[in-house]
């Protein structure tokens, strides 16, 4: 093996990773409130209970909202007695199938 031959290590390896950024959502004293911080998970902790410590409430989850409509069961169409399919329009269904002369089914809910 050459003396001359360099041994290099990529300066990647070397550079520290750069740390996680979490943005946190909170309502204090009625005013909704975000913040920002960067850091590891165990700063995201401790965050969270000082937030948890001054007052601060997590807001009102959106998630509950979007869960409950996927929940309620699809109407049945009367003529096939079938579920019906979500349209595109939100809130509203068709039917899928075909009637005897092989037009689709015009029923809607």
């Amino acid at each position: 093996m050459n003396e001359a031959t360099l041994k290099v290590t990529p300066i990647e390896s070397k550079q520290p990773t750069a740390p996680a950024k979490f943005i946190v959502g909170v309502v204090l004293e009625g005013f909704p409130i975000q913040v920002e911080v960067e850091g590891k998970a165990s700063d995201l902790r401790a965050l969270v209970d000082r937030l948890k410590a001054i007052g601060a409430e997590p807001p009102q989850s959106s998630r509950a909202a979007t869960i409950e409509p996927t929940k309620k069961s699809a109407p049945v169409c009367p003529v096939h007695n079938t579920p019906m399919k979500p349209s595109r329009k939100p809130g509203h269904f068709y039917c899928a199938k075909r009637a005897d002369d092989g037009e689709y089914c015009r029923e809607t809910a």
